[in-house]
């Protein structure tokens, strides 16, 4: 079975899975649908190991010889994988550029909101804090180099706009958010020719930022106070578009998750949901993608004394040296 079939069959197991889990609540368990892209990622990968060949009895038309040569959708594949890991890099260095075209923002004020912000959550790593022209939301990027690039309207915000902005924006780096992004990324230009697998990435997108909106509530933020501060984000973000097209690889406060399903699940909580439930469906997953990957059925010829598929060595130089006329001796 090529990678193609198998990854759209994979994929539309975890994507029944990973919906029938959200039904209840839209941001609950993302770690299924990080489950579910790793395995979509590692595919590939897994397609070259050994596989365990199972006998099955039936019948096949015989008589042709295997091709050897490359399959057509091998190289299209290849070639459409490529131009989006490309795709990738650009993004990266464009995000090197935002970075070298924004102000650090050392101001006592905004250094202090940050010292603040990260105590709150135990955060020892400080990140830089730099404001951006043309930016209409806090964003944070950078994996080895972590930045949080404030909008140049941000120093109109009221101080605890400030800090849950901050909060926010370190809740990812903190959630780790930010690599969880690049590997979704990573497993969207590997089977960029599946809807599936990029309808997952969104989901998983909208599911860090209800996950980080809860992070920040546990950490000690008031409830009410980060509501009015994600709204007056919003709101100034649709105010203020970006000038420029923002480049990928950043997590940003006003994006991906609807303002009116955050804001209901940080005022009266997410329903209780059945932990158990998502176990079982990121175990049949895991099951069924190793076994369309690893096992290979073996077709045991019928009709007639049947024999095995494959010949040892042995048995073909035996073949090779007998004499073909054997009547003639």
């Amino acid at each position: 079975m090529n990678i193609a079939i198998t990854s759209l069959l994979i994929s539309l197991l975890a994507a029944a899975c990973v919906w029938l889990m959200g039904r209840r609540d839209p941001g609950g368990k993302p770690w299924l649908t990080v489950i579910c892209l790793a395995i979509l990622l590692l595919l590939p990968a897994l397609t070259l190991l050994p596989k365990w060949h199972m006998d099955l009895l039936g019948s096949v038309s015989g008589g042709g010889s295997v091709s050897h040569s490359t399959p057509w959708w091998l190289f299209v594949w290849i070639a459409g994988s490529g131009l989006m890991l490309l795709r990738i890099i650009i993004n990266h260095l464009a995000l090197r550029s935002w970075v070298a075209d924004s102000v650090l923002l050392n101001s006592a004020s905004w250094q202090k909101a940050l010292r603040e912000s990260a105590a709150k959550i135990g955060l020892r790593a400080l990140p830089e804090l730099r404001m951006k022209v043309g930016l209409s939301s806090p964003v944070v990027t950078g994996i080895r180099r972590s930045v949080i690039l404030m909008p140049h309207h941000a120093d109109q915000w009221s101080e605890d706009t400030r800090e849950m902005a901050i909060l926010h924006e370190l809740g990812h780096l903190q959630r780790k958010d930010l690599w969880v992004r690049y590997a979704a990324d990573i497993a969207c230009a590997l089977h960029w020719y599946n809807p599936l697998v990029w309808w997952m990435r969104a989901k998983l997108l909208s599911q860090c930022e209800y996950a980080c909106d809860a992070h920040v509530i546990a950490s000690g933020a008031d409830a009410g106070d980060y509501v009015r501060a994600l709204c007056d984000v919003v709101e100034n973000a649709m105010n203020q578009p970006d000038v420029t097209a923002r480049p990928c690889g950043v997590c940003a406060m006003a994006d991906h998750a609807p303002l009116k399903t955050r804001v209901a699940r940080l005022m009266h909580g997410s329903r209780p949901g059945k932990p158990w439930l998502a176990a079982i469906a990121a175990l049949f997953t895991t099951a069924t993608a190793l076994g369309l990957t690893l096992v290979r059925p073996a077709v045991i010829s019928g009709g007639g004394d049947s024999e095995p598929a494959e010949y040892s060595q042995e048995e073909i130089d035996v073949r090779h040296s007998a004499n073909p006329f054997p009547g003639n001796d």
